[in-house]
């Protein structure tokens, strides 16, 4: 059985305000969570993996750990990222600063 996550840049735009706000949904087959908190998308899919690690929320951790437990791939904004594109990133950690 296959459970692949998916990273999606998303902007949100509230639909009485305008307001707009950028971030990404995250989900697997068991799961979905989102981040609305930031400033701008990255355009490197490399870097918005990056920053979905940076994201403190447990679902998001856990659907992340299932990928490195089974060296899955990712899909990330649309694009499928086989376990060897994204296995460094995954395994470097995250310098919060």
């Amino acid at each position: 059985m296959s459970n692949r996550l998916t990273i999606e840049p998303t902007e949100f735009t509230n639909i009485r305000s305008g307001e707009k706000t950028y971030g990404v949904r995250v989900y697997d087959d068991y799961d979905q969570c989102y981040d609305n908190t930031w400033d701008e998308i990255p355009v490197s899919d490399m870097d918005i993996l990056r920053k979905v690690l940076r994201i403190s929320d447990y679902k998001i951790g856990c659907m992340l750990d299932f990928v490195k437990e089974n060296n899955n791939g990712i899909y990330i904004g649309g694009e499928w990222y086989v376990w060897n594109d994204v296995k460094d990133i995954l395994n470097e950690g995250v310098d919060l600063d």
